[in-house]
């Protein structure tokens, strides 16, 4: 059994997704969005867009176990129990469901998070103020992206950040919020049969680009000026939001 016929790529689209999903979670682990949201609509190139949503989730799941743990101290409970009561039951209708969209919706729907987080990330000044039953019908909405969308990046931002939480209470809040998004939405794609067996061993081999990326960042951002990676951010998502459009409008 060769490794193109155990993780159903060829090597020189493999070696590129490798290359994509460390730079994305070296994204991810020092801005909190671009692991999925860049991983995703590269994947959606050779299987149908439910199946890259599907087997984003366990990769994000470990990126997130890591991240919990370097920040465990800074989680907020009543935070995390807030934004969690009402997400976690439309994170699992949502991935139910996303088994069943088209895939042009889903691709449309991973674009318009990612030009929202360009929004949010560097284009609004005034934070939202977010209540504590705000956060928690926020949450509604924000699991139910992230189930069809296989990422919540940004919603989550705007709700928590808004609700208070900023720096390592933010990124530590979000990491748990995401691991119980993706404990949630796994039984859910692996019952509607958007990820198989055979994508398990792919999803492994991301998850260690995950734990590089993660290794890596901290080390990124003192070497980088933060101004400068932010702006080779912006230019990345935005140019995977136009590859997307353009790819549904080709479908």
């Amino acid at each position: 059994m060769t490794l193109t016929s155990v993780f159903g790529l060829e090597p020189s689209f493999l070696l590129l997704v490798l290359v994509v999903g460390w730079v994305g979670f070296v994204v991810s682990s020092t801005f909190g969005v671009g692991g999925a949201l860049l991983l995703i609509p590269l994947l959606a190139q050779r299987m149908p867009a439910a199946h890259a949503v599907a087997l984003s989730a366990p990769v994000m799941l470990f990126n997130n176990l890591l991240k919990a743990i370097v920040f465990r101290r800074s989680i907020d409970k009543r935070g995390t129990l807030l934004v969690s009561a009402l997400a976690l039951p439309a994170a699992f209708l949502g991935a139910l469901w996303s088994t069943r969209l088209d895939d042009r919706w889903i691709l449309i729907g991973v674009a318009a998070l990612i030009i929202l987080s360009i929004v949010i990330e560097r284009g609004l000044e005034r934070r939202v103020k977010v209540s504590d039953r705000g956060l928690l019908l926020w949450g509604a909405v924000t699991g139910a992206v992230s189930g069809i969308c296989g990422a919540a990046g940004p919603p989550t931002a705007i709700g928590l950040r808004g609700w208070g939480l900023d720096k390592e209470p933010f990124v530590a809040t979000v990491a748990l919020f995401a691991i119980l998004l993706q404990l949630v939405k796994i039984p859910a794609y692996i019952g509607g049969g958007v990820l198989p067996l055979e994508r398990w061993p792919l999803a492994l081999l991301l998850s260690v680009t995950a734990a590089l990326g993660v290794a890596v960042a901290p080390r990124l951002l003192r070497t980088v000026p933060t101004r400068v990676f932010a702006l080779a951010l912006d230019g990345i998502l935005a140019v995977s939001a136009v590859v997307i459009l353009l790819d549904v409008l080709r479908r």
